[in-house]
């Protein structure tokens, strides 16, 4: 099926193959009262569809230039009134279910936008100081943001004790863009600072990262 923006087949054959079922379906009485199709528009769609199926058994029969060019106009024609009968009167047309606009080849709109996977654990980090901006600690998350994160979660503490648990880290900080950065007294320089980073979508949170150590400058 090709997508919602392009339904209609490339293929002359496949392009036949719909053409016959919107023949079928458009000479519907039942179907015009039941979907508020307008009888004189389905007349004048399947008109469009008969003039390329004769014009291109012509071209068939006898392969001339004029032809060709004639198989080639009723096939624009017809693919331009039967995209816009698509658009007036079943894309939206509330009488229709889905799978009776699929039938035309018409695909639908969810109704609800797909939730975006929430990523399974959050991005490795990496601490970058230097002696030249001290009391400054820069954390850069590693790799591109996967589609649907928003914002960049990162939990810290400074602390003498060995910390292995994410649940350890009391402050939390969000950022969007590389690198988190926060500034540290005097007092708390050359002090060991644990941090654990995770992705924050619209629909949830990650894992945290395995937690990582660094050292105030």
């Amino acid at each position: 099926m090709a997508n919602r923006m392009d339904w209609m087949p490339a293929q002359e054959e496949k392009l036949l193959e719909l053409m016959a079922i919107w023949q079928d379906k458009l000479a519907d009485s039942q179907l015009q009262t039941a979907y508020l199709w307008p009888a004189d528009e389905c007349t004048a769609v399947k008109t469009a569809m008969t003039a390329f199926t004769s014009a291109r058994s012509e071209y068939q029969a006898a392969p001339t230039g004029a032809n060709h060019t004639e198989k080639e106009e009723t096939r624009k024609a017809a693919i331009s009134d039967m995209r816009k009968f698509a658009r007036e009167r079943v894309r939206n047309n509330s009488k229709m279910s889905d799978g009776q606009k699929q039938e035309l080849g018409v695909n639908t709109a969810d109704r609800e936008p797909s939730p975006i996977p929430v990523p399974g654990a959050g991005p490795e980090g990496k601490a970058e100081i230097t002696a030249d901006s001290p009391g400054v600690v820069r954390v850069k998350y590693l790799g591109a943001k996967p589609y649907g994160v928003d914002r960049v979660e990162i939990a810290w503490l400074i602390s003498d004790a060995f910390i292995d648990s994410p649940d350890q880290l009391i402050n939390h900080e969000t950022f969007t863009r590389n690198p988190w950065e926060h500034t540290f007294g005097h007092e708390e320089r050359a002090q060991k600072m644990y941090y654990s980073l995770r992705y924050l979508t619209r629909e949830g949170k990650s894992a945290w990262s395995q937690v990582r150590e660094t050292v105030i400058p």
